[in-house]
């Protein structure tokens, strides 16, 4: 039971602002015409911090309408429809980014990040098409900085888990995850526990994420979340269930959490009446960047209702998934099947 918007791109990392900007934006204030349209753009850079999704593209929107150069806010607009998983408009700004400003190391990562989110949802031939373009944009956001351990890290898990024909090398991989692992020891612990999954080395890969989260001291949980959806991949459930909720014992509001938590009472069948609480929960706010859509909570909660035999109730939660993600296959699968229970009950 999964979807593609739970894809597995660390979003959760906003871009650096270039120094460029930051000169464009003084030399223009002086002459009075720019400082409202910074303003916007760093009110829509904090909004996108609290998962303001919608409200961020807003204030972007009229900054670019105002201002055609405005290099961080088409960047911070490529950001926000990879949060809001319109794959096509992402590569949009973000192309339109690096056509202002190609020096910003962070604006090709960007990039990458919504080629390969395109890849992620294309037949055989775009993705490999995608994934090339999104290795090429890594390896440039690299060049031209190598400090930047977002890219840096993400660069090494395409090499580790790509085809070859996609660009993929093994061997520069591992030796990617050691040089970051010298740089920065966290990231190290995500890197050798990528490759050793990719091999089937499972112990070390737990061991590793389990370094992670002694080494995690951001207030946000990657590592544990990590750890939980490593539990989950390989169905380990109980363990999984454990962390989500050792993350809730100490953040009550992390909603990805809330989710997960009744995912996996969903995936096991069990505690249904939990799994239908938390996806109602989930469904009040908006999610944050980098969360599973409203459309795959209304269509899970869709799904504890058909277990429940609940089939009217189920049908309307997956026509809401539907609505809002239309090619969705899965969705749309979903929805057919349930329709065919409902008409050979006599539901209506």
């Amino acid at each position: 039971m999964t979807d593609r918007s739970e894809a597995t791109l660390d979003l959760n990392q906003l871009a650096r602002l270039s120094a460029a900007v930051l000169t464009l934006g003084l030399i223009l204030s002086v002459f009075g015409v720019a400082e409202a349209d910074q303003s916007a753009v760093d009110e829509a850079r904090q909004l996108l911090e609290a998962g303001k999704i919608s409200e961020a593209e807003y204030l972007l929107q009229d900054a670019i309408e105002k201002d055609s150069s405005d290099e961080e806010a088409f960047l911070l607009l490529a950001k926000v429809y990879l949060y809001k998983q319109d794959h096509d408009k992402a590569i949009k700004y973000a192309e339109r980014a690096v056509k202002i400003n190609a020096e910003v190391s962070d604006y090709h990562l960007w990039l990458a990040r919504a080629y390969l989110a395109k890849a992620m949802e294309s037949n055989i031939f775009n993705a490999f098409r995608y994934a090339r373009k999104g290795k090429g944009e890594y390896e440039k956001a690299v060049r031209l900085d190598s400090t930047n351990i977002d890219a840096l890290f993400e660069l090494c898990m395409y090499l580790v888990a790509a085809p070859w024909l996609a660009g993929g090398d093994n061997d520069r991989g591992i030796e990617l995850a050691q040089a970051i692992t010298e740089r920065d020891s966290l990231y190290g612990a995500y890197a050798w526990a990528g490759i050793w999954e990719h091999d089937g080395k499972l112990d070390r890969a737990e061991d590793a994420l389990q370094t992670a989260v002694k080494l995690d001291t951001s207030s946000a949980f990657y590592a544990r979340y990590a750890l939980g959806y490593f539990y989950e991949r390989h169905e380990r459930f109980e363990e999984a269930l454990g962390v989500f909720k050792d993350i809730l014992e100490t953040k009550p509001d992390a909603v990805s959490a809330v989710y997960q938590v009744g995912k996996i009472h969903l995936l096991t069948g069990k505690n249904l009446e939990e799994a239908e609480a938390c996806f109602k929960r989930y469904l009040e706010v908006e999610p944050p960047p980098n969360a599973p859509s409203w459309a795959s909570a209304h269509w899970r909660l869709g799904l504890v209702y058909d277990l429940q035999g609940r089939l009217v109730l189920a049908a309307e939660e997956i026509r809401k998934a539907v609505e809002l993600d239309p090619d969705n296959e899965q969705y749309r699968r979903s929805l057919k099947d349930i329709e065919k229970k409902l008409k050979a009950s006599g539901g209506e």
